[in-house]
């Protein structure tokens, strides 16, 4: 066996993703290095899908941990327990497609 961990890449299919327990929810927004405005806009995506997980799933003492969270703050901690808490993973990929699928060369 290896040591080593695999992170299975999450796959939008027509703008969604799949949730750790078979939800499909919008694709996050993408991360860009150095524009901290796009780390924010992942955050809030990240804390408005696990509120809506947490109250579909009945998951009450999710839905007060994100009770009065600011996206401009959220530490790596965080960010990991939300995104285990969405997908089973701390650190989870996205594979890169466009939300509106493929684009047409004219």
């Amino acid at each position: 066996m290896s040591d080593t961990a695999t992170n299975l890449v999450r796959r939008p299919i027509d703008g969604n993703v799949i949730t750790a327990s078979g939800r499909l929810i919008p694709q996050p927004p993408w991360i860009i290095p150095q524009d901290r405005a796009t780390t924010i806009a992942y955050d809030q995506w990240l804390i408005d899908q696990s509120r809506s997980e947490a109250i579909e799933t009945g998951e009450d003492w999710m839905v007060c941990r994100l009770a009065g969270l600011d996206a401009g703050f959220m530490d790596a901690a965080l960010r990991h327990l939300l995104s285990d808490f969405l997908f089973g993973l701390p650190a989870p990929e996205f594979e890169a497609r466009s939300r509106i699928g493929l684009l047409r060369e004219e």
